[in-house]
């Protein structure tokens, strides 16, 4: 039997291996996200936007980027369907000082998936891989009932920061249990 992750974000050393076996490939592949999910889908693969403005990251979301916790920044949340089933919940931040030249686009994405953008453009770079095992009470899970995405028992999510145009930003997705139904 594996050991239980702790319910908030391990990263290297301590990742290990990232889950059951069964969604190992998804929290830890290294391609696309998207890419995986137009296959996965098959054709029906669709981005619902659930949120997008100005707000402040929560506490660990501003650590992780190294931005004072008064800040804002720009976040965008939403949810990658098959079809009009919500398989992952994303939810990427993105600081002010972040967007500018070529990355203001990261504001006007709309139903684009900001995965295609990511590995379309040259200049990207991306730290390790962060994984959690998320409780209904963590402030994740709480935000993603609020958007109407929910509820659910224990989820596994992955979050890095990547650079684009050494520019950080950090993007969280979070796997639903009908990924894997």
């Amino acid at each position: 039997m594996r050991q239980q992750l702790p319910a908030w974000w391990v990263g290297p050393p301590g990742l290990g291996r990232c889950a059951d076996p069964d969604i190992d490939s998804w929290l830890c592949g290294t391609l696309s996200l998207t890419a995986r999910l137009r296959g996965h889908c098959g054709g029906g693969f669709r981005v619902r936007v659930l949120a997008e403005g100005w707000e402040r990251p929560s506490l660990d979301e501003a650590r992780r980027l190294g931005l004072h916790r008064r800040r804002y920044a720009w976040v965008r949340e939403v949810a990658l369907c098959c079809g009009t089933v919500p398989v992952v919940f994303a939810r990427s931040v993105v600081p002010g000082q972040s967007l500018v030249g070529q990355n203001r686009a990261l504001r006007l994405l709309g139903s684009r998936p900001l995965g295609e953008l990511l590995f379309a453009w040259g200049g990207t770079r991306r730290d390790a891989l962060e994984i959690a095992q998320l409780k209904q009470d963590s402030w994740l899970v709480q935000r993603m009932r609020r958007l109407g995405v929910g509820p659910h028992a224990a989820l596994w999510a992955r979050r890095r920061v990547h650079w684009l145009n050494r520019r950080p930003l950090l993007v969280a997705e979070v796997f639903l249990p009908e990924l894997f139904s």
